[in-house]
């Protein structure tokens, strides 16, 4: 409320009711009153006078016979219903067209008037003792709106509201709130606590789209409130509301804690142009042409086809992500067991075409900073066909594969990486001028499926590296086993071959020449043993006279550093490795 009195404070110019209606108001509270001193209050103003005798002489108001005279129409028509014309002309006259602003006044005026007179119909079947209220509460429920827009949104935002409302599917107090920053429902109640209104009439304005059925049956205010609410509805669908389109129905559970039917409806529906109309005229309102059933009945079966529509939009999508969710189960089922890098190239390709309805699905791996693979599948007639390769790295696809993309509406791209670097892409191709559907949904698909593109190529560089690394392991154990059942032997041989070499007792030459083949051979085995335990990788090998000894003493620091080298000498590729996959 603070909120609210601070805005309407900033206002220069809030509306006020005029002195003689203020004071024939806060007459109709005092129980001394007597018709005469009304009937004074009305003579004062000559033009007040003169409608209150033509609206109570009426279709709408006329009684037995005929009346001539204000006293006359105050003893007949009684105060409350004195009250409600009195009202009615004092409001409508606050306003006029040449302060329009956004709102269309005929429109507003057409729609209160319509929700007084049917406020006032249903009010006399359910809260006869009320009836005047309600027409009085009904026309007043949304003046707010007219306040709003012509002393507040100078700039006319209250455009906006209307837009947002011809949309459909908002609540008109949270559209003002966002762009008004005040509803008209709490204005409303504000100014008309500030009019010195009936406090039942101000809280039927301000909680007139808040009223829950379930408090209907606490009091009259409330009933007065939900009569006023139901009203409103049933002129909005009847097209008598500030905008064409208007949604949103009447509540079969507030009808009921009403006591109304909706036969009731129907009927104050049909007779609601012929009250209209005796009133407005006379209030200088153009006249209100509500729609006919057969209208109703053709808005309603609108909405329904787009509601139809709108059904079988979802129904398709559904089934669009139902398949896409299909391909991406079959490809990451696929992808379980592939361990080659252009298997997994091929699959991806192959399940994106269809899944993403793309005429061309692509990949590309970055091997090295001189070649790439790519990797293509199209449709050939109805069938798939796919092929892959190695080429040399361009300029533009080393870009493409480090994740910069090139400007273009008919292809999509998503990256794939691997421990968190860009190794490549992959892009759903369309044809051009072809506008695509569901764009965003088919930008996440490709994004999901580069994802599991990624994780399936980590996961075979672990494998293969395992792999690897038990191979590796192998022939270590290999190379140990050979270095320990063949160094003695082949220590002796040496040093038998020595020994019969210095003891100077073979002359022959053919068999000198033989111990020297022996000796050779024997060095051959010996450096292949050697060759064995560094290939290993898994220590250094030495030689403590002629015996071939494992070095144990190798630090890990060393090994470290070793290592540190060989990617300084490899640092020109920029994911090593990848080509050992393609094979």
């Amino acid at each position: 409320m603070e909120d609210i009195i601070r805005i309407v404070d900033e206002i220069a110019e809030i509306p006020t009711l005029p002195a003689i209606a203020t004071a024939i108001m806060q007459k109709g509270l005092d129980d001394n009153v007597n018709a005469s001193q009304i009937a004074r209050l009305v003579e004062k103003d000559q033009a007040l006078a003169i409608k209150v005798l033509r609206l109570a002489n009426s279709p709408f108001y006329r009684r037995i016979k005929e009346i001539s005279t204000v006293s006359g129409a105050v003893v007949i028509l009684g105060l409350n219903v004195l009250k409600s014309i009195v009202l009615s002309i004092s409001v409508v006259n606050m306003f006029t067209e040449k302060n329009k602003n956004t709102i269309d006044l005929y429109r507003f005026w057409q729609h209160s008037i319509s929700c007084a007179v049917a406020a006032k119909m249903m009010a006399t079947k359910v809260l006869p003792p009320l009836a005047e209220d309600a027409f009085m509460a009904g026309l007043l429920h949304d003046i707010a709106k007219v306040v709003i827009d012509q002393n507040i949104c100078r700039n006319k935002e209250y455009a906006a509201v209307l837009k947002a409302m011809e949309r459909g599917g908002a609540d008109i107090i949270d559209v003002e709130r966002d762009i008004v920053g005040i509803d008209h429902a709490s204005l409303g109640k504000y100014l008309t606590e500030r009019w010195n209104l009936p406090q039942l009439l101000t809280y039927s304005v301000g909680m007139h789209h808040s009223i829950a059925y379930g408090e209907i049956a606490s009091s009259e205010t409330h009933r007065l409130c939900a009569v006023v609410h139901v009203a409103d509805m049933v002129c909005n669908h009847l097209g008598l509301g500030i905008t064409k389109n208007q949604a949103g129905f009447v509540d079969p559970g507030m009808l009921t804690s009403l006591g109304l039917t909706s036969q009731d409806i129907q009927d104050i529906s049909i007779s609601l142009k012929k009250n209209i109309d005796a009133i407005s005229s006379e209030l200088g309102i153009p006249k209100a042409e509500p729609k006919t059933y057969f209208e109703v009945l053709q808005v309603a079966n609108a909405r329904l086809g787009r509601l139809s529509l709108d059904l079988e939009q979802k129904k398709l999508a559904l089934e669009r992500r139902t398949v896409e969710l299909s391909h991406l189960n079959q490809m990451s089922t696929l992808l379980q067991s592939s361990m080659k890098l252009t298997d997994i190239a091929s699959i991806v390709t192959t399940q994106l075409l269809t899944a993403m309805e793309c005429q061309k699905a692509r990949c590309i791996v970055r091997l090295n900073r001189l070649r790439v693979m790519v990797t293509e599948s199209f449709w050939i007639g109805d069938d798939i066909s796919t092929r892959s390769g190695t080429m040399g790295a361009t300029k533009e696809l080393l870009k493409r594969t480090n994740g910069i993309y090139p400007t273009s509406s008919s292809t999509f791209y998503a990256p794939l990486r691997v421990d968190s670097k860009t190794i490549g892409i992959i892009e759903a191709i369309y044809q051009k001028d072809v506008k695509v559907l569901d764009e965003a949904q088919k930008r996440l698909l490709l994004r999901t499926v580069g994802e599991v593109a990624s994780q399936a190529i980590q996961r075979a560089i672990l494998v293969t590296k395992n792999i690897k690394a038990q191979r590796l392991a192998a022939v270590s154990k290999a190379a140990i086993a050979a270095n320990h059942e063949i160094n003695s032997p082949l220590t002796t041989i040496l040093l038998k071959v020595d020994m019969l070499e210095g003891s100077g007792t073979v002359k022959d030459e053919e068999a000198v020449r033989a111990l020297n083949a022996i000796k050779k051979e024997a060095l051959r085995i010996r450096d292949l043993v050697k060759s064995m335990l560094e290939i290993s990788d898994i220590v250094d090998t030495k030689y403590v006279g002629e015996e071939k000894m494992l070095d144990l003493t190798k630090t890990r620091e060393k090994q470290v550093e070793e290592e540190g080298k060989k990617e300084d000498e490899n640092e020109t590729e920029i994911v090593p490795g990848f080509e050992e996959y393609l094979e």
